[in-house]
């Protein structure tokens, strides 16, 4: 039996696994039955590497709504090891929301906002390669191969639940946009 149809079969009969840092911990109102106890004790690292996986997916796609790294949330202690068990089966759309709202968040934002427009405005004054040195570059002009990238990160990142890029799994609407975005490479 997979991870997660064991992980599924549990949450059938009443049982709710949930890992916290590198600790699998289950609840139920009820004992288990032995035999599932049994199939989890025997499958235990499969098990707690499947709910990983679930949970750093989760943590990206937040991430993404972020317009930050995973990473970042993490080093920020914007989220913790209990936020990623008790939360990575919800929609990221609403830890995103809740994060944004955060004093500590927003404080960020706003630095990362200065940021950016000191850098955007130093950008502006170099010159792009391959430009006119009189004449600016055309900004709406991008390569397919970016629009294509785009698109597919739109998809998958942020707005799929069913596509999960680290792992190579996408609905049938991102393998389209896979597939095009590599047609597109240079």
């Amino acid at each position: 039996m997979s991870p997660a149809h064991l992980i599924e079969h549990a949450r059938q009969s009443g049982v709710v696994l949930m890992l916290i840092g590198e600790r699998l911990t289950w609840s139920a109102s009820q004992q288990p039955p032995p035999d599932l106890l049994a199939l989890l004790r025997d499958n235990k690292p499969a098990v707690i590497e499947h709910l990983r996986q679930q949970q750093r997916a989760w943590l990206e796609r937040v991430a993404a709504l972020l317009d930050t790294t995973a990473n970042d949330l993490l080093a920020r202690r914007l989220i913790d090891a209990n936020d990623m068990a008790e939360q990575y089966r919800t929609d990221p759309r609403h830890a995103a929301k809740l994060i944004a709202s955060c004093p500590d968040w927003l404080a960020l934002a706003r630095v990362r906002g200065q940021f950016r427009e000191q850098y955007a405005r130093a950008r502006a004054r170099e010159p792009v390669l391959g430009s006119h040195p009189y004449k600016p570059a055309d900004p709406t002009r991008r390569p397919a191969w970016a629009a294509a990238r785009d698109a597919l990160h739109r998809h998958s990142v942020s707005s799929c639940p069913a596509c999960h890029p680290p792992t190579g799994r996408y609905c049938p609407t991102g393998r389209v946009l896979l597939a095009h975005y590599l047609e597109q490479q240079p």
